[in-house]
C-alpha cells in the first residue's frame, strides 16, 4: 500500500499532486455489479443512534449541503488535498478488516496495481430528508473514483447526477460522477445508508 502521511501542510500551501493522473469519471453512473454486503449490513444494523450522533458530531465534511445526513468517517482527505495525504480516524482500526476486502471486491474491475482508499465513510440519509444539488469541487476529487454501495434503502430513495435520477440498489456498487451536479432524496419511511469510498491506483506515484 502507498504510504499514508498525516496532513500537516499549512492551509495556504496548495497541493501539487505530483505524479498523480486525473481519473476518467462516468457521465453519471457506472454500475460496478453485485457485492456481498451481508456481514457489513449486520455491523451497520448494530450501530446505535448514540454512536451515529457521536461520530457525526465530529465529522470533517460538515458542509451545509450535508447537514441532513449523518456520517461516520473512517478515513478522510483534508479538503482538496493530495489524496495520498489522507488520515484514518480511530474507528477505522475497528472496521478496516471488514471494509478493505469489500472495497477491494467492488473496485476489482479497475485493475489497480496498488489500490488506495483515502476517503471511507458511512452516510445515513433519514426518511423524509434530502441532499441539495451540489458539486464536490476540484482538487483531490479529480484524482479519485467515488463509489456508493447501498446497504439499506427503500424505493423512495433516489440519487440524481446531472439530470439522471436513479434508485441505487442494495448490494451493488456504483461509481458516481461527483464533479457533476448531484443530489439525493429519501421519500421513503426508512433510513437510507450507503458505504461511500474513494479510490485510486497510486502504484505509479508514491511519495
Amino acid at each position: 500500500m502507498c504510504e499514508i502521511i498525516k496532513a500537516s501542510k499549512p492551509a495556504s500551501v496548495l497541493p501539487s499532486f505530483d505524479g498523480l493522473r486525473q481519473v476518467l469519471k462516468p457521465d453519471s453512473y457506472l454500475d460496478l455489479g453485485d457485492v456481498d454486503i451481508a456481514e457489513l449490513q449486520k455491523w451497520v444494523a448494530g450501530l446505535s443512534d448514540k454512536v451515529w450522533a457521536q461520530e457525526d458530531a465530529k465529522k470533517e465534511n460538515d458542509f451545509a449541503v450535508l447537514r441532513n445526513t449523518q456520517h461516520i468517517i473512517f478515513r478522510f482527505i483534508p479538503i482538496h488535498d493530495d489524496p495520498r495525504n489522507h488520515y484514518s480516524n480511530p474507528i477505522w482500526d475497528i472496521w478496516k478488516t471488514m471494509l478493505v476486502p469489500l472495497m477491494d471486491r467492488v473496485a476489482r474491475g479497475y485493475r489497480h496495481r496498488e489500490a488506495m482508499y483515502p476517503k471511507v465513510m458511512l452516510a445515513r440519509l433519514p426518511a423524509g430528508e434530502h441532499i441539495s444539488r451540489h458539486k464536490d469541487g476540484g482538487g483531490s476529487n479529480l484524482y479519485t473514483h467515488k463509489v456508493h454501495v447501498p446497504l439499506m434503502t427503500n424505493s423512495g430513495a433516489m440519487f440524481l447526477v446531472n439530470e439522471t435520477a436513479r434508485h441505487l440498489e442494495v448490494g451493488r456498487g456504483y461509481e458516481v460522477n461527483n464533479l457533476a451536479y448531484h443530489a439525493a432524496e429519501n421519500k421513503g419511511d426508512t433510513d437510507r445508508i450507503h458505504l461511500i469510498f474513494e479510490h485510486l491506483d497510486c502504484a505509479d506515484a508514491p511519495f
